[in-house]
């Protein structure tokens, strides 16, 4: 049996829910060990397969970068694991060490791409073309989150395409929740490429509805995020969400609202499967694929702000039984198709385990 090594170093609990789901999925039935951030608010098992490093905070470039007493700390950990394959979850320059140990040691490297085509206003977008362009080099297998990621890089990078393996995001699924809340969610970090222009016209032009806008903002768009606090219809939080408290946002949701400009995937469409509530998004990047159009959730064509009004009505005045089909089937779909159960065979496929 060959030894897994996941590692992220992200402080996002995405990354962090992506690794330690599919840690629990595998680890009575494989040899799978976990490397992740210390000091985060996700609530991750502390076993006997579980190490956690000092990373910095800053995934690209920043004076932590430097620490060579933990460097050397998390390489006596990789050496003293002695695994088979290293799978990367997430962007991050500590992750460099960790390829090049597998490249000079005959390890298997397989590594996520998750955001194939960097999104304009990106602060980091250099250091990620270079990153993203450097682990379809050195990876032995590069990991796809969705059909749109997997086109797309096929396209930039065809030189390296017999590579690529697609293997869906997955998140940890709880039960079942049915539906209980009434107000619009917008969740996530608020910067331009996530549409916040977008979301202030949807929430000037609906003042009948209730919003709440939940997430840290950063200075990509802050005039349009202030704009948006001056709406009496909108609760506005800016700041980063601990994972523990994100459910209650889900939960006391009617829909989750995703006015985004671009996107290889969402992670948030994940967390309004998860907890049971259809998403609103414009059709762009892979989220035509994660959500089933007036089955799981609804679409509006990329930059459409008034069918986007549309089709955030359509859900507020949906009748009760029609609105918790849609739940139930969001969470249906969610937990098929994006919970570590339902991506086993694929990531083990993707990083060569099986």
């Amino acid at each position: 049996m060959k030894r897994i090594l996941m590692v992220t170093f992200s402080r996002h609990a995405s990354f962090q829910d992506g690794v330690f789901s599919m840690y629990h999925q595998l680890k009575d039935r494989y040899d799978v060990w976990t490397m992740t951030r210390k000091n985060d608010d996700y609530p991750a098992p502390h076993e006997e397969h579980n190490y956690f490093v000092s990373a910095p905070e800053n995934p690209g470039l920043s004076k932590e970068t430097f620490n060579i007493e933990e460097w050397h700390r998390m390489m006596k950990i990789v050496r003293k694991i002695h695994p088979d394959i290293i799978y990367i979850e997430s962007f991050h320059v500590w992750n460099y060490p960790i390829m090049f140990y597998c490249k000079h040691n005959n390890v298997t490297l397989a590594c996520s791409l998750n955001d194939v085509i960097i999104h304009q206003g990106d602060s980091h977008v250099t250091i990620k073309k270079i990153f993203n362009y450097s682990q379809v080099v050195l990876a032995d297998r590069v990991v796809m989150r969705s059909k749109n990621g997997l086109e797309n890089a096929q396209k930039m990078y065809p030189k390296y395409k017999t590579k690529m393996y697609r293997t869906d995001l997955w998140y940890t699924f709880p039960q079942y929740c049915p539906p209980q809340g009434n107000t619009i969610l917008f969740f996530g970090r608020m910067n331009r490429y996530k549409g916040i222009d977008n979301l202030y016209e949807l929430i000037k032009r609906t003042p009948e509805l209730n919003y709440v806008v939940a997430g840290k903002a950063d200075d990509s768009d802050i005039e349009t995020i202030n704009k948006i606090a001056e709406l009496s219809n909108v609760k506005l939080e800016n700041r980063v969400i601990p994972y523990n408290d994100m459910h209650e946002y889900f939960y006391s949701a009617r829909c989750i609202v995703l006015p985004y400009k671009s996107a290889t995937q969402s992670g948030v469409i994940l967390d309004s499967a998860k907890h049971s509530r259809p998403a609103v998004a414009f059709n762009v990047g892979a989220l035509g694929e994660q959500i089933i159009d007036e089955k799981t959730g609804l679409l509006a064509e990329s930059e459409n702000i008034e069918q986007l009004v549309d089709r955030v009505k359509q859900i507020v005045t949906m009748p009760n039984t029609e609105y918790e089909k849609m739940c139930r089937e969001a969470y249906e779909y969610g937990i098929q198709n994006y919970s570590a159960k339902g991506q086993e065979k694929n990531f083990l496929t993707s990083i060569g385990a099986n």
